[in-house]
Protein backbone atom coordinates (compact mmCIF):
# COMPACT_ATOMS: atom_id res chain seq x y z
CA UNK A 1 0.00 0.00 0.00
CA UNK A 2 1.04 3.42 -0.57
CA UNK A 3 1.70 6.20 1.58
CA UNK A 4 -1.42 8.32 0.47
CA UNK A 5 -3.72 5.58 0.75
CA UNK A 6 -2.80 4.11 4.28
CA UNK A 7 -2.96 7.68 6.04
CA UNK A 8 -6.83 7.94 4.13
CA UNK A 9 -7.62 4.24 5.79
CA UNK A 10 -6.68 5.61 8.86
CA UNK A 11 -8.99 8.80 8.35
CA UNK A 12 -11.75 6.25 8.18
CA UNK A 13 -11.04 5.12 11.45
CA UNK A 14 -9.35 1.46 10.19
CA UNK A 15 -6.26 0.48 12.44
CA UNK A 16 -4.74 -2.69 11.52
CA UNK A 17 -3.05 -5.01 14.15
CA UNK A 18 -0.06 -4.85 12.38
CA UNK A 19 2.19 -2.16 10.32
CA UNK A 20 5.22 -2.34 8.72
CA UNK A 21 6.90 1.35 7.59
CA UNK A 22 9.47 -0.14 5.19
CA UNK A 23 11.65 3.51 3.33
CA UNK A 24 14.43 6.19 4.28
CA UNK A 25 11.83 9.29 3.96
CA UNK A 26 11.80 10.64 7.37
CA UNK A 27 9.06 12.61 7.00
CA UNK A 28 6.85 10.13 5.56
CA UNK A 29 7.78 8.11 8.71
CA UNK A 30 6.86 10.70 11.23
CA UNK A 31 4.11 11.90 9.73
CA UNK A 32 2.20 8.15 9.87
CA UNK A 33 3.80 7.89 12.96
CA UNK A 34 2.01 10.77 14.46
CA UNK A 35 -1.32 9.77 12.36
CA UNK A 36 -0.90 6.17 13.83
CA UNK A 37 -0.77 7.36 17.76
CA UNK A 38 -3.38 9.94 17.31
CA UNK A 39 -6.03 7.81 15.94
CA UNK A 40 -5.43 5.32 18.64
CA UNK A 41 -5.74 7.99 21.05
CA UNK A 42 -8.78 9.50 19.49
CA UNK A 43 -10.63 6.15 19.30
CA UNK A 44 -9.31 4.82 23.21
CA UNK A 45 -9.76 7.96 24.77
CA UNK A 46 -5.62 7.78 26.00
CA UNK A 47 -2.54 5.98 24.33
CA UNK A 48 -0.43 3.33 25.66
CA UNK A 49 2.39 3.46 23.51
CA UNK A 50 5.67 1.20 24.37
CA UNK A 51 8.68 1.91 21.90
CA UNK A 52 11.85 -0.35 21.23
CA UNK A 53 14.88 -0.31 19.51
CA UNK A 54 15.14 -3.48 17.51
CA UNK A 55 19.24 -3.72 17.92
CA UNK A 56 18.61 -3.10 22.09
CA UNK A 57 15.54 -5.91 22.48
CA UNK A 58 14.64 -9.64 21.69
CA UNK A 59 11.76 -10.30 19.47
CA UNK A 60 10.75 -12.39 22.23
CA UNK A 61 10.46 -9.23 24.63
CA UNK A 62 9.08 -7.66 21.95
CA UNK A 63 6.04 -10.42 21.49
CA UNK A 64 5.51 -11.03 24.76
CA UNK A 65 4.57 -7.47 25.28
CA UNK A 66 2.45 -7.64 22.27
CA UNK A 67 0.67 -10.71 23.67
CA UNK A 68 -0.19 -9.06 27.10
CA UNK A 69 -3.53 -7.39 27.71
CA UNK A 70 -3.81 -4.07 28.44
CA UNK A 71 -6.72 -3.68 31.53
CA UNK A 72 -6.34 0.27 30.87
CA UNK A 73 -7.12 0.82 27.51
CA UNK A 74 -8.78 -1.42 24.37
CA UNK A 75 -5.89 -1.05 22.30
CA UNK A 76 -2.06 -0.47 22.86
CA UNK A 77 0.69 0.94 20.39
CA UNK A 78 4.08 -0.96 20.35
CA UNK A 79 6.76 0.99 18.26
CA UNK A 80 9.92 -1.17 17.19
CA UNK A 81 12.56 1.42 15.73
CA UNK A 82 15.62 0.12 13.31
CA UNK A 83 14.29 -2.99 12.31
CA UNK A 84 16.78 -5.06 9.88
CA UNK A 85 15.21 -8.23 9.32
CA UNK A 86 13.92 -7.62 5.96
CA UNK A 87 17.30 -6.83 4.13
CA UNK A 88 20.09 -8.88 2.84
CA UNK A 89 22.51 -9.08 5.55
CA UNK A 90 20.94 -8.23 8.69
CA UNK A 91 23.19 -7.21 11.97
CA UNK A 92 20.90 -9.04 14.10
CA UNK A 93 19.59 -12.61 13.48
CA UNK A 94 17.15 -14.51 14.32
CA UNK A 95 16.82 -18.26 15.44
CA UNK A 96 14.58 -20.64 13.72
CA UNK A 97 11.72 -20.86 16.44
CA UNK A 98 12.10 -16.86 16.87
CA UNK A 99 11.50 -16.13 13.09
CA UNK A 100 8.67 -19.34 13.57
CA UNK A 101 6.95 -17.49 16.58
CA UNK A 102 6.91 -14.12 14.70
CA UNK A 103 5.75 -16.01 11.49
CA UNK A 104 2.97 -16.97 14.14
CA UNK A 105 2.11 -13.82 15.22
CA UNK A 106 1.80 -11.88 11.64
CA UNK A 107 -1.07 -14.80 10.90
CA UNK A 108 -2.61 -14.64 14.65
CA UNK A 109 -1.85 -11.42 16.00
CA UNK A 110 -3.40 -9.92 18.96
CA UNK A 111 -6.57 -7.90 18.12
CA UNK A 112 -5.74 -5.14 21.49
CA UNK A 113 -2.05 -4.54 20.32
CA UNK A 114 -0.96 -2.52 17.22
CA UNK A 115 2.76 -3.01 16.40
CA UNK A 116 4.20 -0.40 14.19
CA UNK A 117 7.55 -2.16 12.64
CA UNK A 118 9.62 0.43 11.15
CA UNK A 119 12.20 -0.55 8.31
CA UNK A 120 14.81 2.15 7.81
CA UNK A 121 15.94 0.80 4.60
CA UNK A 122 15.03 0.88 0.89
CA UNK A 123 16.79 -2.00 -0.49
CA UNK A 124 14.81 -5.37 1.13
CA UNK A 125 15.55 -9.09 -0.20
CA UNK A 126 12.37 -9.49 -1.48
CA UNK A 127 13.24 -13.57 -2.31
CA UNK A 128 13.01 -13.82 1.36
CA UNK A 129 9.62 -15.94 2.55
CA UNK A 130 9.74 -13.84 5.69
CA UNK A 131 9.76 -10.70 3.71
CA UNK A 132 6.98 -11.99 1.19
CA UNK A 133 5.14 -13.14 4.79
CA UNK A 134 5.18 -9.62 5.99
CA UNK A 135 4.17 -8.16 2.71
CA UNK A 136 1.34 -10.81 3.07
CA UNK A 137 -0.11 -10.36 6.51
CA UNK A 138 0.68 -7.07 7.50
CA UNK A 139 0.01 -3.44 6.26
CA UNK A 140 2.75 -2.89 4.27
CA UNK A 141 3.71 0.95 3.48
CA UNK A 142 6.82 1.49 0.99
CA UNK A 143 7.95 4.94 2.43
CA UNK A 144 11.15 4.60 0.03
CA UNK A 145 12.28 8.69 -1.50
CA UNK A 146 9.73 10.00 -3.64
CA UNK A 147 10.28 10.47 -7.49
CA UNK A 148 10.66 14.21 -8.62
CA UNK A 149 7.15 14.99 -9.92
CA UNK A 150 5.58 13.28 -6.81
CA UNK A 151 7.53 15.61 -4.36
CA UNK A 152 6.67 18.50 -6.29
CA UNK A 153 3.15 17.60 -5.60
CA UNK A 154 3.36 16.89 -2.55
CA UNK A 155 5.31 20.25 -1.55
CA UNK A 156 2.44 21.81 -3.59
CA UNK A 157 0.03 20.52 -1.70
CA UNK A 158 1.95 20.86 1.82
CA UNK A 159 2.41 24.46 0.89
CA UNK A 160 -1.47 25.11 0.55
CA UNK A 161 -1.87 23.71 3.52
CA UNK A 162 0.27 25.93 5.45
CA UNK A 163 -2.05 29.05 3.59
CA UNK A 164 0.81 31.53 2.75
CA UNK A 165 1.76 32.68 -1.28
CA UNK A 166 4.48 30.85 -3.01
CA UNK A 167 4.96 31.35 -6.39
CA UNK A 168 5.91 28.43 -9.18
CA UNK A 169 9.71 29.71 -9.36
CA UNK A 170 9.98 29.91 -5.91
CA UNK A 171 9.09 26.22 -5.32
CA UNK A 172 11.27 24.93 -8.44
CA UNK A 173 14.20 26.80 -6.95
CA UNK A 174 13.55 25.78 -3.54
CA UNK A 175 13.44 21.74 -4.84
CA UNK A 176 16.45 21.96 -6.62
CA UNK A 177 18.06 23.64 -3.80
CA UNK A 178 17.05 20.50 -1.70
CA UNK A 179 17.70 17.96 -4.34
CA UNK A 180 14.07 17.27 -3.79
CA UNK A 181 14.56 15.25 -0.67
CA UNK A 182 11.30 15.63 0.77
CA UNK A 183 11.91 15.95 4.46
CA UNK A 184 14.51 18.87 3.71
CA UNK A 185 11.78 20.72 1.62
CA UNK A 186 8.98 20.31 4.50
CA UNK A 187 11.76 21.75 7.00
CA UNK A 188 12.74 25.14 4.74
CA UNK A 189 8.68 25.63 3.62
CA UNK A 190 8.21 26.01 7.68
CA UNK A 191 11.25 28.49 7.87
CA UNK A 192 9.78 30.20 4.65
CA UNK A 193 6.36 30.60 6.37
CA UNK A 194 7.81 32.73 9.35
CA UNK A 195 8.45 34.94 6.31
CA UNK A 196 5.79 35.19 4.52
CA UNK A 197 3.88 35.90 8.17
CA UNK A 198 3.85 39.48 7.37
CA UNK A 199 2.10 38.90 4.43
CA UNK A 200 4.74 38.63 1.43
CA UNK A 201 4.69 36.55 -1.02
CA UNK A 202 7.91 34.11 -1.30
CA UNK A 203 9.66 34.60 -4.71
CA UNK A 204 12.82 32.91 -6.07
CA UNK A 205 14.76 35.93 -4.82
CA UNK A 206 13.52 35.39 -1.13
CA UNK A 207 14.28 31.55 -1.07
CA UNK A 208 17.99 32.04 -2.87
CA UNK A 209 18.70 34.28 -0.18
CA UNK A 210 17.24 32.21 3.15
CA UNK A 211 17.35 28.37 1.65
CA UNK A 212 21.19 27.71 1.26
CA UNK A 213 22.20 25.53 -1.07
CA UNK A 214 23.02 21.72 -0.46
CA UNK A 215 26.53 20.50 -0.09
CA UNK A 216 25.70 17.94 -2.70
CA UNK A 217 24.50 20.63 -5.42
CA UNK A 218 27.70 22.68 -4.97
CA UNK A 219 29.60 19.13 -5.56
CA UNK A 220 27.30 18.06 -8.49
CA UNK A 221 27.83 21.71 -9.95
CA UNK A 222 31.38 21.51 -9.73
CA UNK A 223 31.58 18.11 -11.15
CA UNK A 224 29.39 19.19 -13.97
CA UNK A 225 31.91 22.38 -14.38
CA UNK A 226 34.68 19.31 -14.81
CA UNK A 227 32.47 17.11 -17.19
CA UNK A 228 32.34 20.09 -19.45
CA UNK A 229 35.81 20.86 -19.40
CA UNK A 230 35.16 24.51 -18.03
CA UNK A 231 38.22 24.56 -16.16
CA UNK A 232 37.55 29.14 -14.95
CA UNK A 233 33.98 27.85 -13.23
CA UNK A 234 35.60 24.42 -12.13
CA UNK A 235 38.28 26.42 -10.14
CA UNK A 236 35.65 29.08 -8.90
CA UNK A 237 33.37 26.63 -7.49
CA UNK A 238 35.56 24.67 -5.83
CA UNK A 239 37.52 27.83 -4.00
CA UNK A 240 34.08 29.39 -2.78
CA UNK A 241 33.44 26.11 -1.08
CA UNK A 242 36.79 26.22 0.55
CA UNK A 243 36.21 29.73 1.63
CA UNK A 244 33.05 28.21 3.36
CA UNK A 245 35.12 26.05 5.28
CA UNK A 246 34.51 22.86 3.58
CA UNK A 247 37.72 20.52 4.56
CA UNK A 248 39.75 19.20 0.79
CA UNK A 249 39.66 15.96 2.10
CA UNK A 250 36.04 15.57 2.39
CA UNK A 251 35.40 17.89 -1.11
CA UNK A 252 37.42 15.52 -2.80
CA UNK A 253 35.58 12.11 -1.67
CA UNK A 254 32.27 14.04 -2.26
CA UNK A 255 34.12 14.11 -6.11
CA UNK A 256 34.87 11.02 -5.75
CA UNK A 257 31.91 9.56 -4.99
CA UNK A 258 30.16 11.57 -7.49
CA UNK A 259 31.96 10.38 -10.46
CA UNK A 260 31.83 6.96 -9.48
CA UNK A 261 27.94 7.57 -9.49
CA UNK A 262 28.56 8.80 -12.86
CA UNK A 263 30.36 5.54 -14.47
CA UNK A 264 27.53 3.21 -12.61
CA UNK A 265 24.29 4.73 -14.30
CA UNK A 266 26.22 5.27 -17.08
CA UNK A 267 27.01 1.10 -17.00
CA UNK A 268 23.17 0.09 -15.76
CA UNK A 269 21.99 2.56 -18.51
CA UNK A 270 23.78 0.52 -20.95
CA UNK A 271 22.27 -2.55 -19.67
CA UNK A 272 19.28 -1.38 -20.23
CA UNK A 273 17.44 -0.06 -16.87
CA UNK A 274 15.24 2.43 -16.99
CA UNK A 275 15.88 5.91 -14.58
CA UNK A 276 13.58 4.66 -11.16
CA UNK A 277 15.48 1.13 -11.83
CA UNK A 278 18.29 2.00 -11.58
CA UNK A 279 17.84 4.47 -8.50
CA UNK A 280 16.65 1.66 -6.58
CA UNK A 281 19.46 -0.72 -7.66
CA UNK A 282 21.84 1.84 -6.55
CA UNK A 283 20.06 2.59 -3.44
CA UNK A 284 20.27 6.31 -4.46
CA UNK A 285 17.84 9.43 -4.40
CA UNK A 286 15.69 9.30 -8.28
CA UNK A 287 16.50 13.33 -8.68
CA UNK A 288 20.25 12.62 -8.27
CA UNK A 289 20.03 9.77 -10.99
CA UNK A 290 18.68 11.72 -12.77
CA UNK A 291 20.49 14.61 -12.96
CA UNK A 292 23.95 11.40 -13.34
CA UNK A 293 22.38 10.61 -16.12
CA UNK A 294 22.07 14.43 -18.02
CA UNK A 295 25.67 14.67 -17.12
CA UNK A 296 27.22 12.05 -17.41
CA UNK A 297 26.22 12.17 -21.56
CA UNK A 298 28.83 14.23 -22.15
CA UNK A 299 31.53 11.84 -21.79
CA UNK A 300 32.35 8.19 -23.22
CA UNK A 301 32.01 5.85 -20.86
CA UNK A 302 35.76 4.52 -20.90
CA UNK A 303 36.71 8.43 -20.60
CA UNK A 304 34.43 8.30 -17.35
CA UNK A 305 36.39 5.18 -16.13
CA UNK A 306 39.59 6.94 -16.42
CA UNK A 307 38.81 9.84 -15.07
CA UNK A 308 36.96 8.26 -12.40
CA UNK A 309 40.48 6.01 -11.47
CA UNK A 310 42.69 8.90 -11.28
CA UNK A 311 40.05 10.70 -9.10
CA UNK A 312 40.54 7.38 -6.75
CA UNK A 313 44.15 7.67 -7.16
CA UNK A 314 44.31 11.45 -5.85
CA UNK A 315 41.79 10.36 -3.30
CA UNK A 316 44.25 7.83 -1.64
CA UNK A 317 47.13 9.70 -1.96
CA UNK A 318 45.51 12.80 -0.13
CA UNK A 319 44.35 10.24 2.63
CA UNK A 320 47.19 8.82 2.85
CA UNK A 321 49.71 11.98 2.92
CA UNK A 322 51.19 11.16 -0.21
CA UNK A 323 49.61 14.06 -1.82
CA UNK A 324 48.99 17.60 -0.69
CA UNK A 325 45.45 17.91 -0.29
CA UNK A 326 45.69 21.74 -0.79
CA UNK A 327 46.77 21.11 -4.20
CA UNK A 328 45.78 17.91 -5.59
CA UNK A 329 42.51 19.14 -6.71
CA UNK A 330 44.48 21.77 -9.09
CA UNK A 331 46.71 18.45 -10.19
CA UNK A 332 44.21 16.24 -11.17
CA UNK A 333 41.64 18.97 -12.67
CA UNK A 334 44.81 19.88 -14.59
CA UNK A 335 45.46 16.00 -16.22
CA UNK A 336 41.70 16.53 -16.61
CA UNK A 337 41.16 19.18 -19.14
CA UNK A 338 43.99 17.25 -20.88
CA UNK A 339 42.05 13.96 -21.75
Amino acid sequence: MDFQNAIQELDKGIVKPFYCLQGSEVYLQQTFRQALAQKIETSTGELDVTSFDWNEVSLDTILDEAETYSFFVDQRLIIVDQVDLLISQPNKKMTESETQRLVDYLKDPNPSTCILFIVPFDQIDKRRKLTKCFVKETRYINISPLEENAVQTFIQTYIQSQSFEMTPEAQKGLLQRVDYQLSQAVTEVQKLKQFAQSGQKVTLEVVQSLVTRSLTSDVFELTNAILAGKLEPSIQIYQDLILMKHDPIQLHALIVSQFRLFVQVKILQRQGMRQDEIAKSLAVHPYRVKLALQASRQMHLNELSQLYLQLVEADYQMKTGLGSKDTSFYLILTKIMQL
